[in-house]
């Protein structure tokens, strides 16, 4: 895979930086938490620290994406970096000096979640820019491959260095990882797409959202990007309800339980450019998502629930690997950033809303049949947005809009 990215350096090089900020951002996520929780001892006040990482990215998607089309990306990747540094720095600088507050952590944390919030859509709407389109999954499988593996080893590190140096450590470390990515973005060059056709797009903020009402293919594609966090989420209550109840396992066993879908879908990344051309590839590994996971706790042997999540986790990369390469293909580059805003907005806010229906969805099912009405809602997702997945639009609906990128 490496082999044939070679020639986009460009792209390799904001990859190296995202490999070691995501690892930062796990080790930044892990330290703020555990900091609210032992200097407050308030589960609430936890909530709040996690929710002001999220409610932010919402409220700025429509904003953030219209910035990464109307302003240069690489400036805007610049800011969002400079910015996480600096939040980074306050927060070691204030654990150090003693002025550290619940307020100054959650205004720090919405702070970085709006700078992330302007980030990640700059850098998905540059992949059509930095790489051929004969290479964008391949681009698409390493970002997914580095974004799983630093989301597991992040917050492994967070945990290390606030065990064996304390937490003021782990915030330097953030604010390093961020300034390591700042230094390989300026390092590239990222070319602004053209803008498109007046009649395609106005430059409002709703064209993005115009795109997503008007193409059917896109349509499907948001549904599945959303329906798919929305399964998901219910899947980390479920499982600790599958190793305590159902399998009687301790620490260790729900440990390795719990790891089998982030190894997965590193291996489901992995596969991804070797399978995803084939017929209705998406389409499938959904299918096969959703059978895996109705299917984990059909009997009480843990290996096979171990083999079923590992199974789910790889569908799960596969699909995370063609989803973004689609709609790379599909929106034209100069609204792409409105586009992936729209997506990750709604991917996000399906997150909590997952995780609210667990505890009901458990009290009500109990595990086994918890875990079959999430594979089954999971099929229904990828058979309402199989159009899009496949890559072909409805009858009668509009072709690809063409790639227009300026010199």
């Amino acid at each position: 895979m490496m082999s044939r990215m070679r020639e986009q350096r460009d792209f390799l090089r904001v990859l190296g930086g995202q490999i070691v900020s995501t690892l930062g951002d796990g080790v930044h996520r892990v330290a703020l938490l555990w900091w609210a929780r032992l200097a407050t001892g308030s589960n609430l006040i936890v909530v709040v620290v996690a929710l002001a990482s999220v409610l932010p990215t919402l409220a700025a998607a429509p904003l953030a994406g219209w910035m990464v089309d109307r302003f240069p990306r690489r400036r805007l990747m610049l800011v969002a970096d400079g910015v996480r540094v600096v939040t980074s720095g306050t927060v070691a600088i204030a654990l150090w000096a003693g002025w550290m507050s619940t307020p100054l952590v959650v205004v720090v944390a919405a702070v970085a979640a709006v700078a992330g919030a302007v980030f990640d859509p700059a850098l998905m709407a540059s992949v059509s820019v930095l790489v051929p389109a004969e290479r964008r999954l391949q681009a698409n499988s390493m970002l997914g491959v580095s974004g799983a593996l630093s989301g597991i080893a992040g917050p492994a590190l967070g945990g290390l260095l606030i065990g064996f140096s304390g937490l003021s450590l782990a915030f330097w470390f953030d604010a390093a990882s961020f300034l390591v990515s700042f230094l390989m973005v300026a390092a590239s060059i990222i070319p602004m797409p053209e803008r498109a056709s007046a009649s395609d797009d106005d430059g409002s903020f709703a064209a993005g959202w115009r795109v997503v009402r008007t193409n059917r293919r896109v349509r499907d594609l948001v549904v599945v990007a959303a329906g798919l966090n929305l399964c998901v989420a219910p899947l980390t209550v479920l499982i600790v309800g599958l190793a305590v109840d159902q399998l009687d396992l301790g620490g260790q066993g729900f440990g390795l339980l719990e790891a089998a879908i982030p190894a997965g879908i590193v291996a489901g990344f992995l596969m991804a450019p070797k399978v995803a051309r084939r017929p209705r590839a998406a389409l499938v590994a959904l299918l096969g998502v959703g059978a895996a996971v109705g299917a984990a706790g059909a009997v009480p042997w843990a290996w096979w629930a171990g083999a079923a999540f590992v199974l789910a986790g790889m569908g799960v990369g596969v699909a995370n690997t063609i989803l973004p390469t689609r709609f790379q293909d599909i929106v034209e580059p100069s609204m792409q950033g409105r586009v992936f805003s729209v997506v990750g907005a709604l991917g996000m806010a399906g997150r909590p809303i997952g995780l609210l229906m667990a505890a009901p969805l458990l009290a009500i099912a109990g595990v086994r049949w918890g875990l079959l009405v999430v594979g089954v809602a999971l099929i229904a997702v990828a058979i309402a947005g199989r159009q899009g997945l496949d890559g072909r639009g409805a009858a009668g609906s509009e072709p690809v809009v063409g790639e227009r990128v300026a010199a």
